[in-house]
């Protein structure tokens, strides 16, 4: 009898075994989830969100010799604040939106944080925001973070940054607690753009400044 039972018990831990794993298969980096692993990435198959920095830095990244092509052709996102895309009736979205309907659902979505001080400081409340306005409208894609491309010297050479270099710290911390939070994986480190690549306002990169930022992202996008 007792042969019997515990028989019929190894077969019940099996059959339960079976159908744990098989519900992890069908749920377990699902779409949409920032942990996820992008399936092999094609041609245009990278979005992105931020402000004109990242539109330069794309640019530069379409400018590097061997990108396999996987970004948007870069679009305007210049003045893209985090605030405007914490804003779901932002036209940000519409323009992002614009960037979908030409090129389909991204697979990968790049975020970077783009914190204008002297104008208006941001909020983590809004990093979140802008996450839960995203999920909106790609659904279905991994979320890279990274902060604002870094500036060397760390303060005074990018007026957005403040004089004390708060557009980047307050962009280093958000990025640190969406990848905490699970609402992104972390994405690349991008700079340090200096008063030798940047032009005149020493924010903007030049086309020296482009090629950087943009073989910083061919060098961790084209691997993923």
């Amino acid at each position: 009898m007792w042969t019997v039972v515990g028989v019929a018990l190894v077969v019940a831990a099996l059959v339960a075994a079976a159908l744990v794993k098989r519900y992890q298969g069908s749920s377990g980096g699902s779409s949409g989830s920032p942990s996820s692993t992008p399936a092999a990435l094609g041609p245009h198959s990278v979005g992105y969100v931020g402000c004109s920095n990242t539109r330069d830095s794309v640019t530069g990244y379409h400018a590097y010799s061997g990108d396999k092509d996987l970004f948007w052709p870069s679009y305007d996102t210049g003045g893209g604040a985090i605030e405007k895309w914490a804003d779901p009736n932002s036209s940000y979205w519409g323009l992002f939106d614009q960037q979908v309907a030409r090129y389909g659902q991204p697979s990968v979505v790049w975020v970077e944080l783009c914190e204008q001080t002297e104008n208006r400081l941001d909020t983590y409340a809004e990093v979140q925001e802008l996450f839960a306005n995203l999920k909106r409208h790609a659904p279905n894609a991994a979320y890279y973070i990274s902060a604002i491309n870094a500036y060397d010297p760390y303060a005074g050479l990018c007026a957005f940054m403040g004089t004390t270099g708060q557009g980047e710290s307050d962009t280093e911390n958000w990025r640190d607690g969406a990848v905490a939070a699970g609402l992104a994986k972390l994405g690349p480190p991008m700079g340090p753009l200096t008063s030798s690549n940047t032009i005149s306002d020493g924010c903007h990169p030049s086309a020296a400044g482009e090629r950087l930022l943009g073989g910083q992202l061919a060098q961790f996008f084209d691997t993923l």
